[in-house]
């Protein structure tokens, strides 16, 4: 196990087609982390990061799935909900620190679940000066997820790629057996 995460070397390599110069960096020890793509990448990954929900000292639910984590917090009001946030983020981006990792902003987002009948709210996170993003639906585990917690968004999303699905199957009906169209609908279809 040792030798699989000590003494690895890496280095960027970039080219420019305007210029078609190629810029090579020097080659550099790493000291954190394991070889992306690798058989052991995603154990070691979450073996490394099991210990993130204990961090949060609030009832908060955790969902560690590979290298995507999710927080789902309720709270019965807007001012308890906003200050925990920001209590549970801090908790949250000091726990990253602590481990020599960090948080990728750019992917980090906010959903705000509600019924039909609410409007939004003013709710706003501050990290690093900067506001995380509140967006109204995300894909969380192949589901695409609405604010309003309705089925539209992700019947809106698996449609189209379910019509392109079936006019293929169609198309290669006459040609195929029974049999072989069967197992092409328990492949791409069924689940």
């Amino acid at each position: 196990m040792e030798s699989y995460i000590t003494n690895r070397y890496h280095r960027v390599e970039t080219y420019n087609s305007t210029t078609n110069t190629k810029y090579t960096s020097t080659w550099t020890r790493m000291k954190h982390g394991v070889p992306q793509g690798s058989i052991l990448g995603p154990l070691l990954f979450l073996l490394y990061i099991n210990d993130l929900p204990n961090s949060i000292t609030l009832a908060a639910n955790t969902v560690l799935f590979a290298d995507d984590t999710s927080l789902i917090i309720s709270r019965p009001n807007m001012e308890l909900l906003q200050n925990d946030l920001i209590i549970i983020f801090q908790q949250i981006a000091h726990w990253f620190q602590q481990n020599a990792l960090f948080l990728n902003f750019e992917k980090t987002n906010l959903v705000q679940f509600f019924n039909k009948k609410q409007n939004d709210s003013t709710l706003n996170i501050i990290h690093n000066g900067s506001s995380v993003p509140k967006i109204n639906e995300v894909k969380f585990l192949g589901l695409s997820i609405n604010k309003t917690l309705s089925w539209i968004t992700h019947i809106d999303t698996i449609l189209p790629k379910l019509s392109s699905a079936c006019y293929a199957m169609m198309s290669i009906k006459p040609y195929l057996s029974q049999q072989i169209l069967k197992v092409i609908y328990y492949l791409y279809f069924h689940s």
